[in-house]
């Protein structure tokens, strides 16, 4: 188990990881990632306590983007293990980014796979102006909308085949979309 730094943290078992509490009430960004051959389970946590919350659980060392919610003290990480005990020999990794390193939700659709986050702060060109978050999942999946300034997070869990949704975006903020198979995003 080894610290990076003050912003980043990895190791090899489960632990708690009490965020630098300098948001100021906003949502944390953090990107994390577990090794080619091991998972974990990344939860929040809420006074040094797991809430039980799961914030993502890692695949094949692909490097997620999360989004921790505003009144999060941190989060904790749990190796997944099979009922034989084997559970890789690697690492997780995870640390703070900025707004900057998410991708833009725009008018373009995006395909993808398993958990990413999109940064959405495009400016209205006139006060009614909405932008509506649109979007298709293969399987099931759910889609959670952070408003940048903080507040509670808006999920929304889908678990019939095929579905599509729409959600309009009122202010700037982060949207993940999360699913096991593959999923389509675009805004209107």
């Amino acid at each position: 188990m080894s610290v990076e730094g003050p912003r980043s943290w990895s190791g090899w078992a489960g632990r708690t990881i009490e965020v630098p509490a300098d948001s100021a009430g906003k949502p944390t960004l953090l990107e994390v990632r577990g090794g080619l051959t091991s998972s974990f389970r990344f939860h929040r946590a809420v006074g040094g306590r797991s809430t039980g919350e799961n914030l993502v659980t890692t695949s094949r060392g692909r490097r997620m983007r999360i989004v921790l919610p505003a009144d999060s003290s941190g989060f904790t990480v749990d190796r997944i293990t099979v009922s034989d005990g084997a559970s890789g020999f690697h690492r997780w990794h995870a640390r703070i980014v900025g707004a900057e390193a998410l991708p833009p939700l725009t008018k373009e659709e995006r395909e993808g796979k398993y958990t990413e986050t999109f940064g959405y702060f495009q400016p209205k060109r006139y006060y009614e102006e909405r932008h509506v978050l649109r979007w298709e999942f293969k399987s099931h999946g759910s889609v959670t909308y952070h408003l940048a300034t903080g507040g509670r997070p808006v999920e929304i869990p889908y678990f019939p085949s095929r579905p599509k949704g729409t959600f309009p975006l009122t202010h700037h903020g982060y949207v993940t979309i999360s699913s096991p198979d593959k999923w389509r995003v675009s805004l209107t």
